[in-house]
């Protein structure tokens, strides 16, 4: 066996360590050093054992740090650290009032929105053109009164009532005259007085009122007054037009982006919801889960570790002159020290292929010897007895 082969031999073996150690007189405290160097670098021992390659390496399985994307307070937690949990489960649940009424306003929002882009896409209802024509209509016949002036009867009739009027009047003063005589003597009291007087006034404003019609009738609308019922025509006329063209196609582009992003908000809010529980993404087992209903958690915030229930695998390092040991999809066997006389089956999964130094900066060119690749075997049929962290042996047998 060459000098490499001892070497390895000899990193690999705990109790060749210590009788190397022994007969170098080497102190306990240094070999300590040593053999946590060895370990944390992964360079595990490897040693032909009846015409095979054995590799020792760590166990290790897959593990997930889970969170929600939305903080809160925890409501609920559902599962103890060491419990088994399957795909979807919820493992912790946070309040989510506040986020349930957001989804309500944003789908109220939508209904909004969609309400208002079927009502462009509907068009113009026929009760609406019929109160826009109706509208032109009057518009036009008070723009036609307004140019022709009032009828030649319309003004003898208000000639009339202004004479009437005045007639009332004249009545009116003279009752009020006599009346204010027959108050000296005695004759009526002062409620008789005041009657008369209120009668008085009452004619004398009523002329007023049939002067100033009768002055309207003799002289006809003003030029201000007839361009304003022609504006007020014109604009009659462009709504009746507008609601026969129907909605323009930008408003309907319009409406349609309004619902989009009231959609969107939906989504978006349905998703902030879906947060409020933190699932299990597989198979798995609790690991660690420090919490209590009431805890506030942050956004992004990891609130458990899980072991998914995948089949372990082990990490170990093949010496760069024995890569041609193995390859991917190979058979192999894998002991440990929890079971002893016990093996398990294994396939390897790859091969790095990248090779790194143990350790990394190699001064010379014995120390390529200790160039390595890492490898990853799969356990399969290990019946959940096997844990993360576990030492394991890696058993590789010649193929023929």
């Amino acid at each position: 066996m060459d000098m490499t082969w001892k070497k390895a031999k000899a990193i690999g073996s705990g109790r060749g360590l210590l009788r190397a150690s022994g007969e170098s007189g080497m102190s306990r405290a240094l070999l300590r050093r040593w053999v946590c160097f060895a370990s944390l670098l992964g360079l595990c021992a490897c040693w032909r054992e009846s015409g095979g390659l054995k590799i020792s390496g760590r166990i290790e399985m897959d593990k997930v740090h889970i969170g929600s994307k939305v903080g809160g307070r925890v409501w609920k937690v559902n599962y103890d650290e060491g419990e088994a949990t399957s795909a979807g489960a919820v493992i912790v649940a946070l309040e989510r009032e506040e986020i349930e009424a957001e989804l309500a306003g944003a789908q109220a929002q939508a209904a909004q929105a969609r309400a208002q882009l079927d009502l462009l896409l509907a068009g113009t209802r026929a009760e609406d053109l019929r109160r826009a024509e109706a509208a032109v209509q009057a518009r036009q016949s008070e723009l036609d009164l307004r140019r022709k002036g009032f009828r030649a009867e319309e003004i003898r009739e208000a000639e009339a009532q202004l004479v009437s009027a005045k007639s009332a009047f004249d009545l009116a003063r003279r009752e009020l005259e006599r009346a204010e005589a027959l108050i000296q003597t005695g004759a009526i009291d002062q409620q008789q007085l005041d009657s008369r007087r209120t009668t008085f006034e009452t004619t004398r404003a009523a002329v007023e009122v049939s002067e100033q019609r009768a002055q309207l009738m003799r002289s006809g609308s003003r030029p201000e007054e007839i361009a304003m019922a022609a504006a007020q025509l014109a604009q009659a006329q462009a709504e009746l037009e507008r609601l026969r063209n129907g909605p323009r196609p930008e408003e309907i582009a319009a409406a349609r982006a309004a619902l989009d992003a009231a959609q969107a908000g939906v989504a978006g809010a349905r998703t902030r919801l879906a947060e409020t529980e933190i699932l299990a993404p597989a198979d798995a087992r609790v690991e660690t889960l420090d919490l209590q209903p009431g805890d506030l958690v942050k956004a992004g915030q990891p609130v458990a570790a899980l072991y998914l229930e995948r089949q372990p695998y082990v990490r170990c390092y093949l010496p760069e002159n024995r890569l041609g040991f193995t390859r991917p999809g190979m058979r192999v066997s894998v002991t440990v020290d929890s079971f002893p006389g016990e093996s398990f089956p294994g396939i390897v999964r790859r091969i790095s292929s990248e090779a790194e130094f143990t350790p990394r900066n190699v001064q010379t060119t014995e120390k390529r010897s200790e160039l390595v690749f890492e490898m990853k075997v799969d356990l399969v049929n290990s019946g959940n007895r096997l844990r993360a962290g576990m030492y394991a042996d890696v058993l590789i047998m010649p193929q023929p």
